[in-house]
């Protein structure tokens, strides 16, 4: 088991936190986090890392945007209005045509 404020390879992190390496990278970037290099690897703090990625789980309501789009995915609406969306989206729930 990693201590969670060591410093660990980039990749090691991203897989721990379910995260891609590309999202570490913009974390760091805009100074969420610090990268540090040795012998030509990156390594960040697992309970950086960590952190950032349960914040933006609560924050980002994609989680189930998967769900909504295979409920929706053959819907016409004659409508695209956010109404028309949601209502398609409860007729689909219950099983309604």
């Amino acid at each position: 088991m990693l201590a969670s404020n060591a410093p660990v390879p980039i990749a090691t992190a991203a897989e721990q936190a379910g995260v891609d390496v590309a999202q570490i990278h913009r974390w760091a970037a805009v100074g969420g986090l610090q990268l540090q290099g040795r012998g030509g690897k990156e390594f960040v703090r697992l309970d950086q890392v960590l952190a950032l990625s349960a914040a933006a789980r609560r924050r980002d309501p994609s989680t189930n945007r998967g769900a909504l789009r295979a409920r929706l995915a053959d819907a016409r609406i004659a409508n695209p209005s956010v109404a028309g969306l949601q209502q398609a989206s409860r007729d689909r729930g219950t099983g309604r045509p």
